[in-house]
């Protein structure tokens, strides 16, 4: 049987004006929880992103940055026992070095994989990333179950290290349709469950 943990998405504090990875930690710990999918904002900024919008600097920045401030991260996290399960890193947009960044940082913070939203452009473009680095690709869906043409299980055959982010709210908001019918199915290649109160379509 599989360990089954809850946690937060940090996502989920997003209203609360302070948003450093210290002030996120806390917010945790209050809320009693052990296990986390962390936001790569705050993670960049206490590694010293440069607040700039030009995106050569960035990625300059990304690709050169040493990890010694995102061990610090991982310190911290536990030093109060909060596990970073998944971190939310990264775009297939990005060029291949900085995609190696996103697992390199992932692998110091010591999560199974990092976090994005599902297409299947997505999985063609981050599967072979997430065999070289031997971590988890994890999909993330809004309403594309909504969509008749979409398939989860086209989008996993893409890859065996492409994994699931399954938000039953989103889904049962798109379909209408009960979840556990799906987790049933696809149990082996669900990572993580996004639960939220949410209507059916309209």
């Amino acid at each position: 049987h599989s360990l089954i943990t809850f946690g937060s998405f940090t996502y989920s504090y997003r209203s609360i004006t302070d948003q450093s990875v210290k002030d996120i930690l806390d917010y945790l710990v209050q809320s009693g929880l052990s296990s986390a999918e962390l936001m790569g904002g705050p993670v960049e900024e206490y590694a010293g992103i440069p607040k700039v919008k030009d995106p050569k600097v960035i990625k300059e920045w990304r690709t050169t940055v040493k990890m010694d401030k995102f061990k610090d991260i991982r310190k911290m996290f536990d030093k109060k026992k909060v596990k970073i399960d998944i971190l939310k890193l990264g775009d297939p947009r990005w060029s291949d070095e900085e995609i190696d960044y996103a697992f390199n940082v992932c692998k110091v913070l010591g999560a199974r994989g990092i976090s994005m939203e599902i297409s299947e452009q997505t999985a063609k473009r981050m599967a072979p990333f997430a065999e070289k680095h031997n971590l988890y690709v994890i999909l993330h869906n809004h309403l594309q179950p909504g969509n008749p043409d979409f398939s989860f299980d086209k989008i996993l055959a893409h890859g065996d290290k492409l994994m699931l982010n399954f938000d039953c709210g989103h889904y049962f908001g798109a379909t209408g349709l009960h979840p556990n019918d799906l987790i049933e199915r696809l149990h082996d290649r669900i990572a993580s469950i996004h639960i939220k109160d949410k209507t059916g379509p309209r």
